[in-house]
């Protein structure tokens, strides 16, 4: 039991000081993730850690949603998608949309995979 609660102040430590990210600093973070990817050069481990945490903590959490949600409000991720692509899919729709760099990051995370992955 100690080990859980360990862990689990571990993790909002390390959290809450990132929690308010907005769409600026996601970007930059997952630009040093792509970087990362392309040269397996690590200059920034923080940025790359939190970049991949949180592309992955809004696809499990969007995918583990879907059945609650109304058929057209659903997500339909390929069967298998990986960080690497999600990240890619990600930094262009933040690319793509500079007006909306203001707002919390996961929500802009969550707008590019409705955006690249809609249900038919």
């Amino acid at each position: 039991m100690k080990k859980v609660k360990a862990i689990v102040a571990l993790a909002g430590a390390l959290t809450c000081g990132e929690a308010l990210a907005d769409g600026n600093e996601l970007l930059s973070e997952c630009q040093y993730a792509i970087r990362y990817m392309d040269t397996d050069k690590m200059e920034n481990p923080s940025a790359v850690g939190y970049c991949f945490g949180t592309v992955n903590g809004v696809i499990s959490t969007m995918a583990s949603m879907n059945k609650f949600l109304l058929p057209n409000e659903r997500t339909c991720f390929p069967e298998t998608i990986k960080n690497s692509q999600a990240t890619r899919i990600l930094v262009k729709y933040l690319e793509n949309h500079p007006a909306s760099l203001h707002r919390d990051g996961p929500f802009l995370a969550q707008a590019a995979f409705q955006n690249a992955y809609p249900c038919r």
